[in-house]
């Protein structure tokens, strides 16, 4: 194995914990540890859906949700004191929900995924982000963290309308 090339595995993890970003080390079924485990699948469900994806604007939408994702592992494993994710991040969430929103017509009914490839990989990662959110609560990151949970709220929100507009079903005309 080349220098330039660090392992995968260190063993260090073998006695069932696991060292935080902040510091420290947790036992692996730390609630913390849990919701790490579903920021990353959330990630990994955003990046299902943007190799998937022939348009570039969502594409690009989400590459930056996987981004903005990232940075609230990061505040996950901070400690309290660090917030990476700011007011900035809910704001731009809040501009493409409705930017997103004013080209789309929103069904009045149920929506079941399946439309759409895109929609229903959309579809699909909204309930993890869901998760994800309802996994912050859990950890106590509603004090300490308030832009990240309000970012992962939006962000499924998001996702929805995004699915839809992939749906095609009922598309108002792209400005």
């Amino acid at each position: 194995m080349s220098e330039d090339n660090p392992p995968v595995s260190t063993g260090s993890g073998d006695d069932g914990t696991t060292t935080l970003l902040g510091g420290g080390r947790v036992a692996k079924d730390d609630v913390r540890v849990a919701l790490l485990g579903d920021i990353d699948e959330a990630s990994a469900s955003l990046g299902i859906a943007r190799a998937e994806t022939e348009d570039k604007e969502i594409g690009e939408l989400l590459l930056e949700l996987q981004r903005l994702l990232y940075r609230i592992m990061g505040d996950v494993a901070m400690p309290e004191e660090q917030n990476a994710v700011g007011s900035e991040d809910v704001s731009r969430i809040d501009e493409a929900l409705e930017n997103w929103r004013k080209r789309t017509e929103i069904p009045n009914e149920f929506v079941v995924p399946g439309e759409s490839k895109m929609g229903a990989l959309l579809d699909f990662a909204r309930p993890v982000v869901r998760r994800v959110e309802r996994g912050m609560v859990t950890a106590g990151h509603v004090q300490d963290h308030p832009n990240a949970l309000q970012a992962v709220n939006r962000l499924s929100d998001l996702l929805f309308v995004v699915a839809r507009n992939a749906d095609g079903k009922n598309p108002l005309s792209r400005e």
